[in-house]
C-alpha cells in the first residue's frame, strides 16, 4: 500500500474505555518505583554521566508518557524510543527533553523529527541524505547519532565503513554529529569476553567520531553494563528492564531496584471438578483428585503467556495457586484447592506482590521459557493501566 493510500484507523481501533465501574482486570503502576529505580541508577553512575531512559515498547508496558515522567522526575536528562511514532507520543504530551530515536526511522518521517527536536539514529548514506535534505527544507539542522555495529549484528554501521559516514556528516552544514553509539550482545552474559571485545571495537570508533566532533556525546551501556562495568559509562548510559524494577542476570543487587508493575483479574467463577474431570482447550490438565478451581477474566490476549499452560502460577491471598489447563484468549484457570471460600469478583494476581508473597516477571519468565522484557512489554494495551504510589 502506497503511503498516500494509507488510513489510520485512530480512535476507531481503540481499546473501549470503561465508562463506570471496575475493571476485571488491570495493572497497577508504581510511580514511586519507577522514580526511585532512575535514582539508584545515577546514584550508580554518579551525576557527570547523563542517563538517557529507554521509555520505548510504551515504556516497557508500563506506558511510556507516565514512565517518561517519572524518570525525568528523578534527573534522566534523556528519553529513548524506537520508532518515530513513540518520539511523537513523547512530544505530544509536552515533554522536552531531548529524545533520541536509536532505530531506523521511515525517511517520510524525518522532516517531522527534525521539526519537533528529535535526535536520529543513523548508519548508512541513505538515511543520511534523507536528514540532509529534510533539513534543507526549513526542518532545522539534523542531530545525528550514528549506530556502529560492533558484534551485535542487527543495525549499524562497521567500524571499517565509519570514515566514510563521517565524511559525509562533516562535510554537510545541514547536519551536525551529535552522538556515537554501540550496542552489547552480552553484557548480561558470565562470560565478559565478548562485551569488552565489542568496547574495545567501539573505542576506535569514538577516537574516529571526536575528530569530527570532539562534543559527540559516546554512550553504549544498557542496564547490564551500566551496573556491571563502569568504565562503559562514557557520557551517558541507556537503562532498560533495571528502570521498571529487574536488574539482569549478574547485575543482582549492585543498584537497589524495584519492580513498578502488577497486573490482577477478577475471579468468575468458582467450581469443584471432580477426579477424572478434564480443564480447558486440548483437555491437556486432567484432575487427580477433586479440585476446586477458580477462572480467572485474563488470558493471552491479556499478555497471561499460553506458554505458561500447567506451568505458571497466580497469587490469590499469598498463596501460589497453580495455572492448569491451557491458556485461554480471555481467561486462566488455576487450582484454588489450599484456600477456602475464593469467591467471585477476588482479586488475583498475575504478575506482582501479594501478602509478601512475590510473583515477579522473572518468575513469570521462568514459567514460560522467556524473559521478564517480553512479559512486562506483553501486557496488552487492554488492560488499565491504574497510577499507584507505594512506601
Amino acid at each position: 500500500m502506497s503511503d498516500a493510500a494509507m488510513r489510520f484507523a485512530g480512535g476507531d481501533a481503540a481499546w473501549a474505555e470503561l465508562s463506570e465501574g471496575r475493571p476485571m482486570k488491570w495493572a497497577e503502576i508504581d510511580v514511586g518505583a519507577l522514580r526511585d529505580n532512575a535514582a539508584a541508577l545515577r546514584r550508580h553512575t554518579g551525576e557527570a554521566v547523563q542517563h538517557i531512559a529507554m521509555v520505548k515498547a510504551n515504556g516497557y508496558g508500563h506506558g511510556a508518557v507516565l514512565a517518561a515522567r517519572a524518570f525525568v522526575d528523578a534527573g534522566a536528562s534523556w528519553l529513548g524510543v524506537s520508532s518515530a511514532e513513540e518520539a511523537l507520543q513523547l512530544r505530544d504530551a509536552g515533554l522536552g527533553q531531548p529524545v533520541l530515536a536509536v532505530a531506523w526511522t521511515h525517511p517520510s518521517t524525518h522532516a517531522t523529527l527534525l521539526r519537533r527536536g528529535v535526535d536520529v539514529t543513523v548508519w548508512d548514506i541513505s538515511a543520511v541524505d534523507s536528514l540532509r535534505q529534510a533539513a534543507g527544507e526549513g526542518s532545522g539542522r539534523a542531530r545525528i547519532h550514528v549506530k556502529v555495529n560492533t558484534g551485535m549484528n542487527r543495525l549499524g554501521v562497521t567500524v571499517d565503513g565509519l570514515p566514510a559516514l563521517l565524511r559525509l556528516i562533516a562535510g554537510s552544514r545541514q547536519l551536525c554529529l551529535a552522538g556515537i553509539f554501540t550496542h552489547f550482545a552480552d553484557a548480561d552474559g558470565v562470560d565478559d569476553g565478548f562485551t569488552e571485545a565489542q568496547h574495545e571495537a567501539f573505542l576506535d570508533a569514538i577516537a574516529m567520531a571526536k575528530d569530527v566532533n570532539p562534543e559527540v556525546l559516546v554512550h553504549c551501556a544498557n542496564s547490564a553494563a551500566l551496573l556491571r562495568h563502569p568504565h562503559m559509562h562514557h557520557d551517558a548510559v541507556r537503562p532498560g528492564i533495571a528502570l521498571y524494577g529487574y536488574a539482569p542476570p549478574g547485575a543482582a543487587g549492585i543498584a537497589q531496584v524495584r519492580p513498578a508493575m502488577s497486573v490482577l483479574a477478577c475471579v468468575t467463577q468458582v467450581k469443584t471438578v471432580h477426579r477424572g474431570d478434564a480443564v480447558g482447550y486440548g483437555r491437556t490438565w486432567t484432575a487427580s483428585r477433586d479440585t476446586r478451581v477458580a477462572t480467572v477474566a485474563a488470558g493471552y490476549a491479556d499478555g497471561v503467556q499460553r506458554a505458561q499452560s500447567n506451568r505458571g502460577h497466580a497469587l490469590v491471598r499469598g498463596v501460589r495457586c497453580p495455572m492448569i489447563g491451557r491458556v485461554s484468549m480471555d481467561q486462566t484457570t488455576i487450582d484454588v484447592s489450599e484456600l477456602d471460600d475464593v469467591a467471585t469478583g477476588e482479586p488475583v494476581t498475575l504478575l506482582g506482590g501479594q501478602n509478601g508473597t512475590a510473583l515477579g516477571a522473572d518468575d513469570v519468565a521462568a514459567a514460560a521459557g522467556t524473559i521478564a522484557h517480553e512479559v512486562l512489554c506483553g501486557v496488552s494495551a487492554r488492560v488499565p493501566r491504574v497510577v499507584v504510589n507505594r512506601p
